[in-house]
């Protein structure tokens, strides 16, 4: 963890809370509920299969733009085809008072009894309805079907830590770019 700023506990509240409800509104298929947990403009980078066969098809690379974009890319996995449950444990990184960068490790079950992990890094901001999710970014784990890989917890590389600090260093510098911008600078 860095020396940003501190979130205080109710917003720590509200964007776990807001992470929980979109894996709510995937698992039960609720898509107008989309705009209460992401904003109009989110982007959304998944990897490009649900059955990767090699590690460039786990890079998170298919764009989603948008709640539709969500939906779209949902339905037409092959994991559309069985309910799931999403559960997810999560690390809050604050960027400012608005920003914030999510690292939750994420376990799907599905009903055909297929478990499915990954690593999501969110960003998320606070609008006037409270904290949504601007971006987020899917890093499958233990998906391959080589044998060598599944017991041993591949992890993209080269580590996700590094996903997750790139994500703070984008966050940090879109917020310093929106301070320069309001104060009348030229971006750098």
């Amino acid at each position: 963890m860095t020396g940003s700023p501190v979130l205080n506990p109710q917003d720590r509240l509200d964007i776990l809370e807001t992470l929980h409800f979109l894996s709510h509104v995937i698992d039960n298929r609720e898509w107008d509920h989309l705009a209460d947990a992401v904003t109009e403009d989110v982007e959304f980078l998944s990897p490009r299969t649900d059955a990767p066969e090699t590690l460039e098809d786990l890079a998170p690379v298919m764009a989603l733009p948008g709640p539709a974009g969500i939906r779209q890319g949902y339905e037409l996995s092959q994991l559309a085809q069985y309910g799931s449950v999403h559960t997810l444990n999560t690390v809050i990184e604050p960027i400012d008072q608005d920003t914030a960068v999510t690292w939750s490790r994420l376990i799907m079950v599905s009903f055909d009894q297929r478990a499915v992990g990954a690593d999501v890094v969110d960003t998320l901001i606070r609008t006037p309805a409270g904290w949504r999710i601007s971006r987020r970014v899917v890093h499958a784990r233990n998906m391959l079907r080589d044998q060598q890989r599944q017991g041993g917890g591949y992890v993209p590389g080269p580590y996700t830590f590094m996903h997750f600090d790139e994500a703070i260093v984008q966050a940090q510098q879109a917020v310093t770019d929106a301070s320069a911008h309001q104060d009348g600078e030229l971006p750098r």
